[in-house]
Parts: C-alpha cells; sequence; structure tokens
C-alpha cells in the first residue's frame, strides 16, 4: 500500500473471483494470488482498510479457498484469523497455522506463502520505519533498526496486546478521525505490538560485542537455519556491525559467523536424514532444505564433520534417532 499523506480508505465488496484477485494482488502487493472452489452459498469477498502513512487497519472476508505468495516490503504486518484454516509460511518446513483471535506477525524481510479455507482475517499494517522508531524509542536505542520478532508471545504480553488493539482498532477503524487522533492511537497500537513482540537486542556500545550478543546471533542463526543468511542480516538481528560481530566470533567461539552456521545446518541435515526413509527423499532435497545449494561442496563438508559420506547416514535403519 502507498505510504504519501493521504489518508487511505478501501471499501471493496464483490461476487466477481476475477475482481477479487485484482484486488488481492494489489493488496499483498503481489503477482501469484489465487482463489479456488467457493463455499456453499456461492462466492462473495470483502475487504475494507483504514489509515494512513504510518498505519493501516484492515479486515477481509472471502468465501473461498485461496493461495498464493504475500509480499510485504518493507512495512511489518501483524495479522489474526477469525476462524480456523489460515496457514502463513506453508512453502517453509515450519508453516505457521493461525489461531483464531491470536494476532501473529508476518515473517520480516521477505516473501512467503500462504493457504486458506472460507474465512475471515484482520490485519494491522506499519511502515516499517515509523514501528521501527516505537521500538527504538522503547529500547531506549539512539538509531532503529530492522526488527527481530519473537515467534511466541506469553499469555500476559498477549492479554496487553490484545487490550490495545481493541482500544485502538475502533478509532482507527473511523475514516473521519482528524489526522492528530489518528497519529496518537497509530503511536499506542505501534507501542502494543513493540512491547509484545519486539525482541531485538539493545545496541552494543561501540566497539564492544559481548558474550550476550554473541550467544543471541547463535541462537538466531540456529533458529533461521533453513533459510537465506548473510553476515549482514545475522549483524542487523544482533543490532552489531558485520565487522564487530565477525571479529567477536573469531575471537570467542573460534570461528566466522557463516562457518558457525554451516556447522549448525550440517547438524540439522544429518538429524533429518537419521530420521528420514531414504524411499521417500533425498540427500539433495534434505540438502536443498537447509541452504546448501552447492551439494558436492556440502558432501565434503559433511564427510569432514561426521566421517562418512551423507548417503550412508540416509541408508542407516539402526542408527538412534535424534
Amino acid at each position: 500500500m502507498s505510504h504519501d499523506a493521504t489518508p487511505i480508505h478501501v471499501d471493496r465488496r464483490g461476487s466477481s473471483l476475477d475482481d477479487a484477485v485484482t484486488l488481492y494482488e494489489r493488496v499483498y502487493d503481489s503477482r501469484d494470488i489465487h482463489i479456488g472452489e467457493a463455499a456453499r452459498d456461492g462466492f462473495a469477498f470483502r475487504f475494507r482498510a483504514v489509515g494512513d502513512q504510518d498505519v493501516v487497519v484492515g479486515s477481509s472476508q472471502v468465501a473461498a479457498r485461496r493461495w498464493g505468495t504475500i509480499v510485504p516490503g518493507h512495512d511489518y504486518v501483524l495479522a489474526w484469523a477469525t476462524g480456523p484454516g489460515m496457514t502463513i509460511d506453508t512453502g517453509t518446513r515450519a508453516p505457521v497455522q493461525l489461531v483464531p483471535g491470536t494476532p501473529v506477525m508476518y515473517p520480516v524481510g521477505r516473501d512467503f506463502a500462504f493457504d486458506g479455507l472460507p474465512s475471515g482475517q484482520h490485519s494491522v499494517r506499519f511502515r516499517g520505519a515509523f514501528l521501527e522508531s516505537i521500538a527504538a524509542a522503547r529500547r531506549g536505542d539512539d538509531e532503529p533498526r530492522q526488527l527481530v520478532f519473537r515467534d511466541a508471545v506469553g499469555v500476559d504480553a498477549m492479554r496487553l496486546l490484545r487490550r490495545g488493539i481493541g482500544e485502538a482498532a475502533p478509532r482507527l477503524l473511523d475514516p473521519s478521525a482528524p489526522g492528530a487522533v489518528r497519529a496518537s492511537w497509530n503511536r499506542v497500537i505501534a507501542d502494543a505490538v513493540a512491547a509484545a513482540f519486539d525482541a531485538t537486542p539493545p545496541s552494543a556500545p561501540t566497539g564492544a560485542v559481548g558474550s550476550s550478543t554473541i550467544r543471541f546471533a547463535k541462537e538466531w542463526m540456529i533458529a533461521n537455519a533453513r533459510r537465506p543468511l548473510t553476515v549482514a542480516k545475522v549483524s542487523a538481528a544482533a543490532g552489531v556491525s558485520a565487522r564487530g560481530l565477525q571479529a567477536a566470533f573469531q575471537r570467542r567461539v573460534g570461528v566466522r559467523p557463516m562457518q558457525f552456521l554451516r556447522e549448525a545446518r550440517l547438524h540439522g541435515v544429518r538429524a533429518d536424514l537419521l530420521a528420514t526413509d531414504p524411499e521417500h527423499a533425498t540427500v539433495a532435497e534434505v540438502a536443498l532444505s537447509w541452504g546448501f545449494n552447492h551439494l558436492g561442496r556440502f558432501s565434503g563438508y559433511y564427510a569432514e564433520a561426521f566421517g562418512e559420506p551423507p548417503s550412508r547416514t540416509l541408508r542407516r535403519r539402526d542408527a538412534p534417532r535424534p
């Protein structure tokens, strides 16, 4: 969605599949939206969005299964389903099934696939720089930066988040709300989201990368090991410079960050190979799922780490399961 100064107010409904596809491809900045068989009472859709350049609150109802790709760009999106059957990140080994009424954050900084049964969904879309500035203020950071979100939110944090949404949403959904009022409630809902989900570590002092930052970087790489990662992405998540992270890893861990990531991926591959039926998967499929795109190099790394080729690991029927 556009982030200019013009207030946003969209209210579209209809019963045409083509109109719905065109609309949702524009909403999701995608060219890969599909709508399948309609619900029993026939096909219908409605999409409503109200907001400004910083925050857009939306609701969507589609009486058919739909699937495709969402491109969030530089925005951050909070979403929750009104009924069962909505799954995001379906193209990965760790898809997320939305629990009705429980908000989640969309994946950050990358496209992702979704699949949904006939149901509704609510969303709050934040301009990236706006939410980053709110989160930085909460942490006491001088400079906003890309956010890292928690996968799970505690009961108390979720309760406070729902309260913040409940207070802010009616005001933000009012197209006639004055700009100053909307800006105030934008900050309320952004602060509630940052309080619940923001897991970005505080900035380290210049030139100082401590053990807690190294531990966070290692845990973050392990949690995201199946995704395309670079030193720049890891250092941004850890809140330090790439050069500082490289030097600290070499000094404290004894290897470079990407070497640590490779070792974590190798152990992930081995665990999958030991748990996989050779008739239903190949070494190449498992290796590619862990980010090893050069299979020749992968085989060499694997044999060096575990003393056997990956094909032998896959054929083991009596090996201890991880």
